[in-house]
């Protein structure tokens, strides 16, 4: 009878949440650039919040997403914090919009109803959350 080498641990949902984070990412610095495309170039003092707010949120899920692929376990961390900022702020950014403040957050979406705007949004950090949370990915981050 031959031997057999151990199941290898699932990498699954690690390599998953640390693609979903590079990617997501690099949409939100994307929205740096793409709010100053939709309103003009004239209004910067209206899109600094959002873009700050872009540049810090895909910050952190950049880093978030290469160092779980890394296999470190603060990358899981910023990807879970990150994941919770990405999914705050688009709330934010309507709630905001009721008060006639401007603040616009991520990427182009194609998508022009706020709501549904918001729900394309929210699908891959709810992913995001429920990958970086699960047990295999704290296994994989602490080998």
């Amino acid at each position: 009878m031959a031997v057999t080498a151990p199941p290898k641990r699932g990498t699954g949902p690690a390599v998953a949440a640390g693609v979903l984070a590079v990617l997501g990412g690099l949409w939100f610095l994307l929205g740096i650039f793409w709010a100053s495309l939709v309103l003009g170039f004239g209004q910067h003092d209206l899109l600094v919040p959002g873009q700050i707010a872009d540049a810090v949120i895909g910050l952190l899920l950049l880093l978030g997403g290469v160092s779980v692929l890394a296999c470190s376990e603060a990358g899981r961390v910023l990807c879970l914090v990150a994941a919770v900022l990405a999914l705050v702020a688009p709330i934010v950014g309507w709630a905001l919009r009721y008060q006639r403040i401007l603040f616009l957050v991520g990427g182009p979406t194609g998508i022009d109803p706020d709501v549904l705007r918001a729900i394309v949004i929210a699908a891959p950090f709810v992913a995001l959350l429920v990958l970086a949370a699960l047990p295999a990915t704290r296994r994989w981050t602490r080998r």
